[in-house]
């Protein structure tokens, strides 16, 4: 019943090992045409009416019904009700998490927490109470992992800056390096306005031929000969947000 890592999937699992909570009535379920009286039953045991060899199907969905009617005007210190919701999605969650993980290079942690958010989103809203179902929780949490991880793919290191170990490889057979400091460029990145991308200015420095076509659009005109790229080079109409030109090292604006 466990998530094979130390993960948020797996302290809300370990919440529910804790004795207080784990003993405790913590779903009723009300009779119906086949029961005369409500069914009381622990974290465990409704967890054991979803997914155990005994299941049925019947019984299940009505344990889904209470559990989903009840949590989202859960009001105790912490949580149960919301937490055991999250509790018994979670077999249902961790397919995604591995498919994300796996084919999109995503973080288990990230993953496992916007999916929780978006549980927690859920049982929020308004008409929680009377619009949810186990099958909408589990989309609207696997979704909303999903636009996590695709946004996450477009954050792709810049290709302009060759890596700069390469300088220290490129060095003159006397042991000292290729080019001294008028032969290298200050590239600056400053911080740009809004709640994405940087969250402090680059500065760093680079030999001229590490940078790769394009990577003097916006320079002054005494660098713009130094590029990497063969044959002319088109000025571009508008310079990219955020970014300072590439300039020689030792000047600054």
């Amino acid at each position: 019943m466990h998530p094979p890592s130390s993960s948020m999937f797996a302290s809300v699992s370990r919440h529910f090992d804790e004795p207080r909570v784990r003993d405790a009535v913590l779903v009723t379920v009300p009779p119906d045409a086949e029961r005369t009286e409500p069914v009381r039953l622990t974290a465990a045991e409704a967890y054991e009416a979803l997914y155990g060899p005994d299941s049925e199907p019947q019984f299940a969905a009505a344990v889904w019904k209470e559990v989903l009617r009840t949590a989202p005007t859960d009001v105790t210190p912490h949580g149960t009700g919301k937490l055991l919701v999250i509790w018994l999605v979670l077999p249902r969650l961790t397919g995604t998490v591995q498919r994300l993980c796996m084919r999109l290079r995503a973080e288990r942690a990230d993953v496992e927490a916007e999916m929780v958010l978006a549980l927690l989103e859920e049982l929020a809203a308004p008409d929680a109470a009377s619009r949810l179902s186990d099958s909408s929780l589990v989309h609207a949490a696997c979704a909303k992992a999903w636009r996590f991880t695709r946004d996450g793919l477009r954050d792709l290191p810049s290709s302009q800056v060759k890596p700069t170990a390469q300088d220290r490889a490129l060095t003159a057979s006397d042991g000292k390096a290729d080019a001294p400091g008028g032969e290298s460029l200050d590239v600056w990145v400053d911080r740009p306005d809004g709640p994405e991308g940087l969250r402090a200015p680059l500065h760093f420095r680079v030999r001229p031929d590490h940078l790769c076509k394009g990577a003097f659009a916006d320079t002054d005109d005494e660098t713009r000969d130094r590029s990497a790229c063969d044959g002319p080079r088109k000025r571009r109409s508008r310079r990219r947000a955020g970014t300072r030109p590439v300039r020689p090292a030792g000047r600054r604006a």
